[in-house]
């Protein structure tokens, strides 16, 4: 399948999703569907299009695939920033009245601002040194992505991961699905780039 068709399908399915879950299943009012639900699926979408990136061996291929993750995660970032509030982030803080950062919340958000700058190098490199290259363009940094995206995601939802009775129509949450995805992207590129690392470390 084409990247711009793969994207714009994951995209879709991570929407209709989200909005299943949190919307139809959920208590999320239908005003939050083209904000906070939406930036739930691009960010799921954007993701899984890194982790296929990784695994395609068509430059070219992998080159879209990840440049359009980039993209999607770049709208997730300004999306949270804007609704970035005790309001839609209840979990992150103390209390409603509190703006003090609990500390799994914390390092949530560090471990995430690490990997999107992560990014913002690998991005910068493939956009305007080695576009389209055969080879990483920063070796190991984009499973350094994938490792950070894990643990974002798990400090962010592991306190709903546990009660899988309150799950909505028992569909498990995104940030269970993300953390899932990252993990399992980054033991496929780990197994296919171990190989090419002893052929460096024998020459």
């Amino acid at each position: 399948m084409a990247p711009k068709k793969l994207a714009v399908l994951i995209l879709t399915i991570s929407m209709l999703y989200a909005v299943l879950r949190y919307h139809v299943l959920g208590d999320a009012p239908h005003s939050d569907i083209a904000l906070f639900i939406f930036n739930k699926a691009t960010a799921y979408s954007g993701l899984v299009l890194l982790g296929i990136a990784g695994i395609k061996s068509k430059k070219t291929d992998r080159h879209q695939l990840g440049m359009t993750g980039a993209y999607f995660l770049l709208v997730h970032v300004a999306i949270s920033l804007a609704l970035f509030s005790a309001k839609y982030y209840p979990k992150f803080f103390y209390g409603d009245d509190s703006n003090r950062l609990t500390t799994s919340a914390g390092f949530s958000l560090l471990f995430g601002i690490v990997a999107f700058v992560c990014l913002i190098h690998l991005w910068r490199t493939s956009l305007h040194t080695r576009k389209g290259t055969d080879q990483s363009l920063v070796y190991g940094l984009g499973r350094c992505v994938l490792a950070l995206a894990a643990a974002h995601t798990c400090l962010m939802g592991f306190s709903t991961w546990l009660h899988p009775a309150a799950w909505p129509g028992n569909l498990p949450p995104i940030t269970l699905l993300a953390c899932l995805s990252a993990v399992s992207f980054l033991l496929v590129t780990h197994r296919r780039k171990r190989p090419a690392s002893k052929v460096r470390s024998n020459s």
